[in-house]
């Protein structure tokens, strides 16, 4: 498997669906303000509501300020996370948790045990090197080193 580097962090498009996010939160709170209902009951789901778009809103914002550019290196071995502005983490572990074909929501695990990091991928930043990031991820070499690849997509694959 080639060695590959990929940028990874914010986009155009991960703002618009986080902001999305938010905003279909915030859509669902005033709803209820002019939804026919009991007293009691709109009290009770507008606070539930509320509480649900508050934390919705808040993990969307920590989320989008995580994204900072980094570069994801795989040099045939083992994964590497370049900070742009200085510096490297080796990692232990890559697994793609959520994967759309044109973006993928990735999980960095550190190899000295430190902190998870949540790592957003999308083909638009540098389409010739996607398909090389997508194979180096779900490769079974990948796989049987550092099990980024679940037993049932390997199988799949």
């Amino acid at each position: 498997m080639p060695a590959v580097i990929f940028p990874v962090g914010r986009t155009r498009a991960l703002a618009v669906g986080l902001l999305a996010l938010s905003a279909g939160g915030l859509l669902m709170l005033m709803s209820t303000w002019f939804w026919p209902s009991t007293g009691a009951h709109k009290a009770w789901s507008a606070m539930v509501l509320a509480v649900f778009s508050g934390a919705a809103t808040m993990a969307c914002w920590r989320f989008w300020r995580q994204q900072v550019p980094r570069h994801l290196r795989w040099d045939g071995e083992r994964w590497w996370l370049l900070v742009v502005s200085g510096g490297e983490q080796e990692g232990a572990l890559v697994q793609v948790r959520l994967d759309a074909q044109r973006w993928m929501l990735l999980w960095f695990r550190p190899e000295d045990g430190g902190r998870a990091i949540w790592l957003w991928a999308q083909a638009s930043v540098d389409r010739q090197r996607w398909h090389l990031l997508r194979c180096a991820l779900y490769s079974p070499e990948t796989s049987a080193k550092q099990g980024s690849v679940p037993k049932a997509d390997a199988e799949r694959a």
